[in-house]
């Protein structure tokens, strides 16, 4: 199996969209400024995606 580029590259745009859906449909009653959360949960998946499986589990586990 080839690794390079472009299938990296897909496979961290397709987290970015699947985090950035899942942190902002679970943070909707728990954040004052839900643009900043989606926000900071794109810059997580694109720079460290595991940050942002982390960012989402935060927001799940806040409380509202």
């Amino acid at each position: 199996m080839n690794i390079d580029a472009t299938t990296v590259g897909q496979f961290i745009f397709i987290n970015l969209i699947v985090m950035m859906f899942l942190t902002l449909k679970i943070a909707r009653g728990r954040a004052d400024n839900l643009p900043l959360v989606g926000f900071y949960s794109f810059l997580l998946s694109f720079l460290f995606f595991p940050a942002s499986w982390f960012y989402c589990w935060y927001w799940s586990r806040k409380q509202k």
